[in-house]
């Protein structure tokens, strides 16, 4: 929690805190009476007297929270100290200080708030006394709910004050005894005196047995010292070791060391007495003084409930003045304050913040003076504010409680809009007559402003959800078209191969709308590992060339390429710079009409590297243009989407740009006149050679005679893939479950496994684990079949005893060229 003082002045309240001793203090009944009261009187729920220490909230009294202390970070009466004065929260979920406090949005939901400051005469603020409801109260406290708070409030402080007294009392007759027991230490000193104390003395010794008693500690026995001495202190009073004395005595006697501490008694014909009691180690054993402060007890009480009577009537009418002027500076809403005719009486300093240097009207007639027009979303809306129309008006006019959304232009500041929510009640006096107004006034634009955002936000979540099922969908049908060719009786080789083909590419097209999705989910949380190293951007730009052609000469674009003639090399992931290439150069051809030109410029300058991808497609507006790099932005699209597409390809290009410490805007003269991309990366000082990416080569088939289990609930995926084995000369067995795998796969004794890892009951990496354990298959190739492969899931696989990962959809010809590598070794 920030410091409610400076930190000198916060150590000296903490300090004070200290000297009061309070803390951790047990429950009193003068307290919880106050406590009980505030609660009758105000109509409160929840009350407590609270004391805020430097890491904590802890309540000396409570009612309605059930707990005696809780963390200072979900205070709100913390909060009361920073504004040196009452406050009050009408509604905790309209402050922005509290709206996600835990007490508000969980149990017990706290809805209002108004703490009264317990100010120590030097002016430290020790905690409240608070009055909290899990309703809120829009008018806060009536005046004299103010003036009970604030009167109870000093009186709990003067309790405190009389206990800090007691407590300084009790040090200083803690002196004096421990004085007295030094001068008692001499064993003829004491024989002399012992008769004579007018303290009750007990000697006991080490099993508590009672050695000596003298007859000021009969006082209230009425037996004699012959029927004591010899029993234990428990066997002489029965009852007496579940009490705090006997805790004190045996600490005393067991650590040897002195304890002073008041106890009550009550004997079983229904007397009772207090005694102070001092024991110290004398002899191996304990010695025992004790005094008769029963008399002591009752002048206490009844000096507390004088002071509590002068408290209560000295000096209410300026005290109360005076608080309502510190309430209405400190209250966190601009307040207004009218007379009966509607002349300003008073306001806050909130209120000229958020009008300005406003005229101080004289009557409901002024209020043409101001500024407002209706905000509330009626048919109203817009239309400007007439005198009647305010708050204040209206509570004069005896509106119970108006409440209105408008939107303000403050004095001095024309064009400065503001949305606010005002709120008003007219004061009555005893007879009901209206004598006047108040009006709060909540400025809300910034909250109107989220709730817009959110609105924004939500419709453009929905858009995306409608734009992914649309992309979705489109490689679904000719999938869906083709597998029921397929099907067919009367297909021919041919028929086949051209309906695979489509499935193939559908399948490849549909992987690749999930990798656009992956990799903007692993930039935007950071998990992104870039393989980095010195590159010549001219290669990048030629791969990505390659990669977009086809969709280039498709639509009979004209490309035009210049590059500066010197090596351009940067340090980058290879991989990641042709993706964003690829991807700018696919947006410029995707949205230039067929013919268009589309123009590559790399320049170097003092700053780095400038690769200028341009084209004169259908341009930008410069609402487009601001949201450009967002997640899930586009253009304006036709119901056939004919560009397709997720929106999410400029927000991963701005990503990983800015990974390799490189930057990204956009230009376009608008609608129809084209638009450019400026890419900037930073270039190394140091040559280094090209690493032009290569081509796996195409695995070949693997020598025939392996035997493949697959392990897989998804029947079709497993089916297919058998198919494909089987096709090359395997020998392959299905599992559709891990308990299904173990109990068959011993028998069958694989050379492979191709496992699912999410399967049911038992994952994949725990039924690697178990296939490893198995003498029958412990050495079989582990190959583990996953819809996550970062580099994370790849450990986690090498952990569970995987010898290799692949991603869905399986790369089926990288899948042949490691079977071909193991059966090349186990042939």
């Amino acid at each position: 929690m920030n410091a409610p003082y400076p930190a000198r002045t916060e150590r000296e309240r903490l300090a004070a805190l200290d000297a009061y001793g309070i803390l951790d203090t047990p429950t009193e009944r003068a307290f919880d009476d106050i406590v009980a009261l505030v609660g009758q009187l105000l109509d409160a729920p929840i009350v407590a007297v609270n004391l805020l220490a430097e890491e904590r909230q802890w309540f000396k009294s409570e009612i309605g929270l059930g707990t005696r202390e809780m963390p200072l970070d979900d205070s709100i009466c913390k909060f009361a100290l920073l504004q040196q004065g009452r406050m009050i929260v009408p509604d905790t979920r309209l402050d922005a200080r509290f709206a996600a406090n835990p007490l508000v949005t969980g149990g017990p939901g706290l809805r209002f708030y108004a703490g009264e400051l317990l100010t120590t005469p030097e002016g430290l603020v020790l905690g409240t006394l608070c009055v909290l409801d899990t309703a809120p109260r829009p008018a806060g406290l009536t005046a004299l709910q103010e003036t009970v708070l604030a009167t109870l409030a000093q009186q709990v402080m003067s309790l405190i004050e009389l206990h800090k007294a007691l407590r300084d009392q009790q040090t200083l007759v803690a002196q004096q005894h421990l004085i007295q027991d030094e001068l008692r230490r001499e064993r003829d000193h004491c024989k002399r005196l012992f008769e004579g104390m007018d303290e009750g003395f007990v000697l006991l010794d080490q099993d508590f047995r009672l050695l000596q008693i003298n007859t000021e500690a009969l006082r209230h026995e009425r037996r004699s010292a012959e029927e004591l001495l010899g029993l234990t202190h428990w066997e002489a009073w029965p009852g007496s070791e579940n009490l705090f004395s006997a805790q004190q005595y045996r600490h005393a006697m067991a650590q040897g060391v002195p304890v002073n501490f008041e106890q009550e008694y009550i004997l079983a014909d229904g007397r009772s007495y207090w005694l102070d009691i001092r024991a110290m180690p004398a002899e191996g054993g304990l010695a025992v003084f004790y005094r008769d402060i029963t008399e002591r007890k009752e002048t206490e009480a009844a000096l507390l409930a004088s002071q509590r009577h002068a408290l209560e009537t000295a000096g209410q009418a300026e005290r109360e003045r005076q608080r309502l002027d510190a309430l209405l500076q400190a209250a966190p809403v601009g307040i207004t304050v009218a007379d009966a005719g509607g002349a300003l009486v008073q306001v806050n300093a909130e209120n000229r913040k958020i009008w300005g240097e406003h005229p101080m009207s004289t009557g409901v007639a002024g209020y043409a003076e101001w500024k407002g027009w209706w905000a509330d979303g009626s048919e109203r809306n817009g239309q400007p504010l007439g005198e009647q129309d305010w708050a204040m008006a209206q509570a004069l006019a005896g509106a119970p409680s108006p409440r209105q959304v408008v939107e303000i232009e403050p004095f001095g500041q024309p064009g400065v809009r503001r949305i606010m929510l005002n709120s008003g009640a007219p004061i009555r006096n005893d007879a009901g007559e209206i004598t006047g107004a108040v009006v709060a006034q909540m400025d809300i634009t910034d909250r109107v402003k989220a709730e817009e955002a959110l609105r924004q936000a939500d419709q453009k979540k929905d858009e995306f959800l409608a734009m992914l099922a649309h992309e979705l969908r489109n490689p679904l049908a000719p999938i869906t078209s083709a597998a029921a060719i397929l099907s067919g009786h009367a297909v021919d080789a041919n028929m086949v191969r051209r309906t695979s083909a489509i499935i193939a590419r559908q399948a490849r097209h549909m992987t690749g709308l999930i990798d656009d999705l992956l990799d903007v989910s692993r930039v935007t949380r950071g998990r992104v590992d870039l393989s980095t190293t010195e590159l010549d951007i001219k290669d990048v730009i030629a791969d990505a060339i390659e990669q977009v052609r086809p969709l280039v000469e498709k639509h009979q674009h004209r490309l035009l390429v210049q590059l500066a003639p010197a090596p351009a090399i940067v340090l980058g992931d290879r991989k990641r710079l042709v993706q964003v290439m690829t991807n700018l150069l696919s947006n410029a051809a995707k949205y230039t009409p067929n013919g268009g030109a589309i123009e590559v410029l790399l320049e170097t300058d003092g700053e780095g590297l400038l690769i200028t991808v341009r084209d004169n497609g259908i341009g930008m507006t410069p609402e487009l243009i601001a949201d450009a790099f967002e997640l899930f932005s586009q253009g304006k699209r036709g119901l056939d989407r004919s560009q397709g597409g997720l929106g999410i390809g400029l927000a991963l290009v701005k990503s990983l740009l800015m990974l390799h410490g490189g930057s990204i805007d956009v230009e376009s003269a608008g609608p129809d006149r084209g638009s450019s991309f400026r890419v900037r990366l930073p270039v190394t000082a140091r040559g280094a050679a090209r690493t032009p990416g290569t081509a796996a080569p195409a695995g070949s088939p693997p020598s025939p005679g392996l035997r493949i289990a697959i392990v897989d609930d998804n029947e079709d995926a497993a089916a297919t893939l058998s198919m494909f084995l089987q096709a090359f000369g395997h020998e392959v067995t299905i599992a559709h479950s891990a308990r299904q795998a173990l109990a068959g796969l011993p028998a069958f004794a694989p050379d492979v496994c191709l496992l699912d890892i999410g399967l049911p009951e038992m994952d994949g990496f725990e039924l690697a684990r178990a296939l490893r354990a198995a003498p029958a298959t412990r050495g079989a190739v582990l190959i583990a079949i996953t819809g996550y492969a970062q580099e994370r899931d790849r450990q986690e696989a090498r952990a569970a005893g995987f010898d290799e990962l692949f991603a869905k959809p399986v790369d089926l010809g990288a899948l042949n060229t490691l079977l071909t590598q193991v059966a090349q070794h186990r042939h």
